[in-house]
């Protein structure tokens, strides 16, 4: 019961994260607007690291933690915004929602875990769906977003694998909080620029609050409760509650953004979630 609460925690505040990432970059640069809220979530950690006892880290793991923490983090984060700036909220959060069938595939890949051959098909359907939702909506600028969304999704899956392997080895906040501040140092270098051009004295308090409120929910609570999660469940038993997600995302664009699919778009959000489900039933099952 435990694993499925943290997952459903983590999944619940991702798919709201994206209405509120919407307005965000609506006023401010998105990469400077998401520098900062980073820079709140590694500050978070950085405390929730103090508490812990210190640990030895081999130095092979030390390297393994921080490249899966650069790709799970820095390209993910870079891959998230720049999708995100070109797609509406509930576009965003569907294709965002190829994780689990990434997770499937990785999991068999890499872990061994079995795949049934349902799970291809639910693989290929998610891959046509994510085609469908760039051209649904409205080709041009939302269909690169959408690609730039699923190799977001391929960011995470490969660093979410990391909680089964080198992840294993070590306290859940240490490992997680070295690869999240240690990945994140090129994208903040890449974003200090956009941070220092801010007017800051004519941003209205809302931003402040909004950007504070993402960093640590979305990306200190929410990430602690889904590596969590994928220790107690594993990769494929966590990723159904993914599905959560672009629902809560397209319900939240649709309530506070006033946002409308189009039918194609409609029909590859289904296909995308029809294409996980298979995956995870036949990953899980099998």
């Amino acid at each position: 019961m435990h694993g499925v609460l943290y997952a459903a925690t983590a999944v619940s505040l991702w798919g709201l994260n994206f209405v509120l990432l919407k307005l965000l970059v609506g006023v401010l640069p998105p990469h400077a607007m998401n520098t900062l809220r980073t820079l709140v979530a590694a500050a978070g950690f950085a405390l929730l690291l103090t508490r812990e006892r210190r640990v030895r880290i081999a130095l092979a793991d030390a390297l393994a933690i921080l490249g899966f923490g650069v790709l799970g983090n820095g390209i993910f984060q870079w891959l998230l915004m720049e999708g995100v700036l070109r797609t509406p909220a509930a576009i965003a959060a569907v294709a965002n929602a190829t994780n689990p069938a990434w997770l499937a595939l990785l999991g068999y890949l890499i872990l061994r875990e079995r795949l049934a051959p349902i799970g291809y098909l639910g693989i290929a359907l998610a891959a046509v769906g994510v085609a469908l939702l760039g051209g649904g909506g409205g080709g041009g600028e939302v269909g690169v977003g959408v690609g730039m969304l699923a190799l977001a999704s391929l960011a995470w899956a490969l660093y979410s694998i990391s909680a089964r392997t080198v992840g294993s080895r070590y306290p859940l906040f240490v490992w997680v909080g070295l690869g999240y501040i240690g990945g994140m140092v090129p994208y903040w270098l890449y974003g200090l620029p956009q941070v220092l051009a801010l007017p800051f004295d004519k941003l209205p308090p809302w931003v402040w609050w909004g950007t504070a409120a993402s960093g640590i929910f979305a990306n200190v609570i929410a990430y602690l409760a889904w590596m969590r999660a994928v220790q107690i469940l594993g990769p494929g038993k966590a990723g159904v509650w993914q599905n959560l997600a672009p629902v809560l995302g397209a319900l939240g664009g649709y309530a506070f953004l006033g946002e409308r699919l189009a039918p194609l778009a409609l029909l590859g959000g289904v296909l995308v979630l029809l294409g996980v489900a298979l995956t995870q039933r036949a990953r899980v099952r099998g």
